[in-house]
């Protein structure tokens, strides 16, 4: 969920810190207070370009901060897909637009780009109302909504028919590599042949690379290191440490009397003979020591064997080894091309149908939940004042022959899955894209997230414009279903109903301020009394009168009530 949210020094905001409850959040706000630029601080953090437009004037930056708590699902996806480090299960994420240089975009402190920054955002908020926010206008997201609403019946067809793919792919590239003609597979048996041996021979696999960088190190160096030993034998010897110690420690055993110190003598006694063979190992060490030419030049051409390997082959002796069976397979198969033709020519044609066969079983089990799945919506939008509304799911069969001739089956299947709706009496169903009105869509939106939010992994739902060309009851039910919505997740609303406003769990103001010649936003929570002020001037206009308070005061009562 949204924590809080910082603006700084961007558009119409000065210095702003918000923070944000769970449950159901309303923002209101005259015209030209800043409720837009408010949803647009917002995109940012979900991956928005920023422009230098955005910086307020006279400034030489502008900031957007976002803190989210995210939930077990969220932070296992974003530690284990993305490698975020996260701490305290808090995500805080940064734009910083500058009018001299590029922006920065930072994920918990280290620079990302934006299309990481988009990808991470899809699973931490969802904003709609404004058109390029909306993933719900990608006709590519109607078939995950669907496969993840009804996923306990959809997974195993959609599971089976993967690894059905999975095997058909594989022998058409195996055919698509090697149906060219004799000469070019003599040629590409030639080259693994050559691979195969290079590696081979090289004996590279039984090579231990960071062992021979070491001793490479070790040679190099053995000018300076040789010197250094000789040096630390010369200060031993010259100051005669070791028998020091010796000394010291026969003397203190005069001293039997006191415990403590039989017991340090006999520790000195003990360093004493540690030392000496410590002492003696290094002369041995010291003596025997030299830079080995030959041993040298060795450790080099089998380190510039691996070098010349690796950039043919990986960069690490696995990979080579991984590249080297590989090639025998490849090798394996040319070699007995005629055979294993045939055989995969037999394979993918019983996979052909297969395929077909499971991709049709697939679509009509998407198709019996679509057709449940319309219905759901359009009960909800019908309480949502729009009454007329028709809203389907289209089916387009999309599927093309490869260069083989076979059919080019896709993951999603062979169908292509997109909404339609018609808003209107007399209109014909269009798809969902082509809706004009920002405040429709947002409503279908929310009639879908109410049906999907258990199968959701966004946390935090934004509506701008929601309540745009309704009132009365729909604008109740809007309310209600926004409520209801509430109780699973974060919801974020800019509203300028009174009855929505009413429903909230929490009240937002955005309002300006003036000082000396400079126009600034800012938003505060409402506490009670200033929360029935604004209800009324919600009803009222900017003026507050006392039918407009007792107005007020009677629908947060009954908006409490309602279910």
């Amino acid at each position: 969920m949204l924590l809080q949210l910082s603006i700084k020094n961007f558009a119409i905001f000065k210095d702003t810190i918000i923070d944000f409850n769970t449950g159901f959040s309303v923002i209101t706000g005259e015209s030209g207070a800043g409720k837009s630029v408010f949803i647009t601080a917002l995109s940012l953090i979900n991956g928005e370009r920023a422009l230098k437009e955005y910086i307020r004037k006279g400034c030489e930056y502008s900031s957007v901060e976002a803190v989210y708590k995210v939930n077990k699902d969220t932070f296992d996806n974003l530690t284990s897909k993305y490698e975020i480090d996260i701490e305290d299960n808090l995500l805080v994420i940064t734009r910083q637009i500058y009018s001299e240089s590029n922006s920065i975009c930072r994920v918990n402190g280290k620079i990302r780009n934006l299309s990481f920054l988009k990808e991470i955002a899809s699973y931490l908020c969802d904003i709609h109302g404004q058109y390029e926010n909306q993933t719900l206008l990608e006709p590519s997201s109607h078939q995950l909504i669907i496969d993840k609403m009804f996923d306990d019946k959809i997974t195993p067809m959609n599971s089976e028919y993967l690894e059905y793919l999975k095997e058909y792919d594989s022998v058409v590239n195996f055919i698509l590599k090697n149906s060219g003609s004799e000469q070019q597979r003599s040629l590409r048996k030639d080259i693994l042949s050559f691979q195969i041996n290079e590696i081979t021979e090289s004996k590279i696999e039984q090579l231990d690379i960071d062992d021979l960088e070491k001793q490479r190190r070790i040679l190099e160096n053995s000018e300076k290191y040789i010197n250094a030993l000789k040096e630390s034998i010369q200060s031993i010897e010259e100051g005669d440490s070791i028998e020091k110690i010796y000394l010291s420690s026969h003397i203190l055993e005069k001293i039997r009397d006191m415990d403590e110190i039989v017991q340090i003598s006999q520790s000195m006694m003990n360093s004493y003979y540690i030392l000496k063979d410590n002492f003696s190992q290094l002369k041995d060490i010291t003596e025997e020591f030299y830079f080995d030419e030959e041993q040298y030049n060795d450790i080099i051409m089998k380190l510039e064997l691996f070098k010349k390997l690796s950039y043919k082959y990986g960069d690490t002796i696995d990979k080579i080894r991984q590249f080297r069976e590989n090639a025998e397979k490849q090798l394996y198969e040319i070699e007995n091309f005629d055979n294993i033709y045939k055989l995969k020519i037999e394979r993918i044609e019983k996979l052909e149908n297969i395929l077909y066969e499971k991709a049709e079983e697939l679509n009509s089990i998407r198709m019996s939940c679509a057709l449940e799945f319309s219905k759901s919506v359009e009960e909800n939008l019908h309480s949502l004042e729009m009454s007329d509304a028709i809203f389907n799911v289209n089916f387009n069969k999309s599927i093309k022959k490869n260069t083989l001739g076979h059919y080019d089956f896709q993951k999603k299947g062979i169908y292509d899955i997109e909404f339609f709706i018609s808003a209107n009496k007399g209109i014909d169903p269009l798809p969902l894209a082509k809706i004009a009105s920002g405040g429709e869509i947002s409503r279908v939106m929310l009639a879908i997230k109410c049906l999907i939010t258990s199968k959701d992994d966004v946390d935090t739902y934004i509506f701008d414009e929601i309540d745009s060309g309704i009132s009365g009851e729909a604008a109740v039910m809007t309310a209600i279903k926004l409520s209801s919505l509430a109780k699973e997740k974060q919801v974020i609303c800019i509203s300028h109903l009174p009855s929505i406003a009413a429903k909230a769990d929490h009240h937002y103001l955005i309002f300006k301020n003036s000082q000396k010649d400079m126009t600034f936003a800012d938003i505060r929570e409402l506490n009670y009394d200033d929360r029935i002020k604004q209800l009324a001037i919600l009803f009222d206009g900017n003026t507050i009168s006392q039918e407009g308070i007792t107005h007020a005061k009677n629908l947060l009562e009954k908006m409490k009530k309602s279910n």
